[in-house]
């Protein structure tokens, strides 16, 4: 516990997209409902939460303590749960009688593992869900893990809190919908093998909350999923999911894990078949098979998340917990595990607070490049991590705790509290709207602006709006002839220096990042030959490798003449936001027209 209230110490942040969730709270407290903008605009549901934001409502209604400042307690308090959790599930391990002296080793290492691991410790705060769908995560699974065949020594008795937890993760995250199905498919294999339909029907009655649940988004929304689904998942993207896989997979030690999942397997089919498996464990068997298809949805058809790790943070305690057991099955020696666990736990930890650190000062980069800074001999071990690092951030996957950490704080430095009256040049009963990109803080904290997202997390129109497939952003035979004005030594190369001179011939295929970090990301994405230099054909190839120009939550744009449309009229000047004399707001039977027109043209 002390260590996890350490890490989540050293990790306090806030997200930016958090604000996005608190400014709906901020609508409904005012009386409007959970809608992005007050009426007369129509409701779009722009979170994934419908359970955090209503439960940080209710605090703020019932505590008087505002969404900011009450998330970040509520998740960091369902982090250390997990770790109650999972130091209660190992007091139950069986374990061989001369191996019982080491439970409490085997305990600690597991339990600190957990605790010291830099994703658990960077979702303890955020002011996003992840924790707390974390903890359901894995209470959920060990209910499943707890099921037997009914008629068993120990019967099936947990379907109604498999039901009620896997309600749970439908408010919590969509991605929670996955536990509805696998709990549908546990009660039929129990009503299969003999329970009483009654009993069964009795046990599903919580799944009756995500039914009213997606009624209610229907009937209320007009949609049955949220709207960031359609601005987020624009068409499947297994280059960019693979990759973040990876990465996932390098920083958490899986690398070790994985062998001994496989191995166990294995050793199980071969010593008793798989048969038994199927009708004794089935429960156990689909709660596996629900937590590999969301990592195959994730990295097959979404592509990872614009945050590191966030989506797979919940499988850091599960492989955990996990590992004595896949250990003790294969070796039936308890110090072994605690050997290996005690790796494991290290593998997991060590990478991820040692790039934290890489960071301290170099924040708003975005990335670091690891191989020149450790070792000769760890180097080729980690090149492709960097390589695939490197494409990850120009596609705007798996950014960073401190990237998004400093931006925020950034932001609330100059919007610091929600309150209307902030824009200047604004008089009483006037509609004010504003353009954004970087919708979270400025959201909330302009509780009396309509803001129109240009990504269309929070928009219904942009959210269906796919541009036209635009063609390269650079047309490569140029690059090539420009090359040589930036070879200051004529050697025919092109050194990290020469490279960042060069950068601004890159920006239209990436984000904005200073010349040197690009310098850097083309060394990592083409220097095959790890001499740190590029030649002619390595540039092209780390260039070719950037195009297309994709996105991730980033390439929904505006239909041509739709924010025109909408007339905003509050402008943002050094960080000062007035008011447009010179636009005249349209009134509220136009910004319905024109919201129907364009939701018409979209297919909305």
């Amino acid at each position: 516990m002390g260590l996890a209230w350490w890490g989540g110490v050293a990790l306090w942040w806030f997200c930016d997209d958090a604000f996005i969730n608190y400014r709906f709270c901020g609508n409904a407290h005012d009386g409007h409902g959970f809608v992005w903008n007050p009426p007369p605009f129509l409701p779009v549901e722009g979170y994934t939460s419908f359970g955090w934001v209503a439960g940080l409502w209710l605090v703020w209604e019932l505590l008087g303590v505002e969404p900011p400042q009450a998330a970040i307690p509520i998740a960091f308090a369902a982090g250390l749960v997990i770790l109650w959790v999972v130091a209660r599930q190992l007091q139950r391990l069986a374990l061989p009688l001369r191996g019982e002296r080491w439970r409490p080793w085997l305990t600690a290492v597991v339990l600190l593992g957990i605790a010291g691991n830099h994703s658990f410790a960077t979702w303890l705060s955020s002011g996003m869900e992840t924790s707390v769908y974390s903890l359901i995560a894995l209470g959920w699974t060990l209910l499943a893990f707890g099921c037997r065949a009914p008629g068993a020594a120990q019967p099936m008795r947990p379907l109604f809190g498999l039901a009620g937890l896997a309600a749970a993760a439908h408010l919590v995250r969509p991605d929670g919908d996955l536990l509805v199905l696998a709990t549908l498919a546990i009660a039929a294999w129990s009503w299969w093998l003999g329970r009483r339909a009654g009993a069964v029907l009795a046990g599903c009655l919580p799944l009756l909350v995500p039914l009213v649940h997606v009624l209610w988004r229907k009937g209320f929304y007009g949609e049955w999923q949220p709207n960031t689904y359609y601005a987020k998942v624009v068409a499947p993207w297994p280059e960019s999911g693979l990759r973040y896989l990876y990465c996932f997979c390098v920083e958490q030690a899986l690398w070790l894990w994985l062998p001994l999942a496989v191995a166990w397997l294995l050793r199980q089919g071969l010593r008793h078949g798989l048969a038994p498996l199927w009708r004794q464990r089935w429960p156990a068997l689909v709660a596996v098979s629900v937590w590999l298809a969301h990592v195959g949805y994730y990295t097959l058809v979404v592509g990872g998340d614009h945050f590191a790790y966030r989506v797979f943070v919940h499988l850091v305690p599960l492989c955990a917990l996990a590992l004595p057991r896949l250990c003790l099955d294969l070796w039936a020696e308890v110090r072994w595990a605690v050997a290996v666990a005690l790796l494991f736990a290290l593998g997991a930890g060590v990478p991820g607070w040692w790039l934290e650190r890489q960071f301290v000062g170099r924040e708003l980069e975005g990335y670091v490049r690891t191989a020149p800074r450790l070792p000769e001999l760890l180097r080729p071990w980690v090149r492709t991590y960097d390589r695939h690092q490197a494409w990850l951030l120009v596609h705007s996957v798996g950014f960073r705790r401190p990237l998004h950490a400093v931006s925020c704080a950034l932001q609330l430095q100059n919007l610091p509290e929600r309150k209307p009256g902030q824009v200047q040049g604004a008089v009483p009963g006037q509609r004010l709207v504003l353009r954004a990109d970087a919708i979270g803080v400025l959201s909330w904290a302009l509780a009396d602006v309509a803001i129109l997202d240009g990504h269309g997390l929070c928009d219904a129109v942009i959210a269906r709006h796919r541009p036209a497939t635009a063609a390269p952003t650079i047309e490569l035979a140029q690059l090539e002839a420009a090359l040589p004005a930036f070879d200051a030594d004529r050697d025919g190369q092109l050194g990290a220096a020469e490279l960042a001179g060069a950068a601004h011939l890159l920006v239209a295929v990436g984000p904005q990042v200073p010349a040197e970090v690009w310098a850097e990301l083309l060394l990592a994405l083409g220097d095959s030959d790890h001499d740190e230099r590029l030649t002619a054909s390595e540039l092209l190839d780390a260039v070719r490798q950037l195009l297309p120009p994709r996105q991730m939550a980033h390439e929904r744009e505006p239909p041509p003449g739709y924010i025109e449309a909408l007339r905003p009229n509050v402008r943002s000047d050094g960080g000062v936001r007035r008011v447009d004399p010179e636009v005249v707001p349209l009134t509220d039977d136009e910004l319905r027209a024109v919201e129907q027109r364009f939701r018409a043209q979209v297919g909305r």
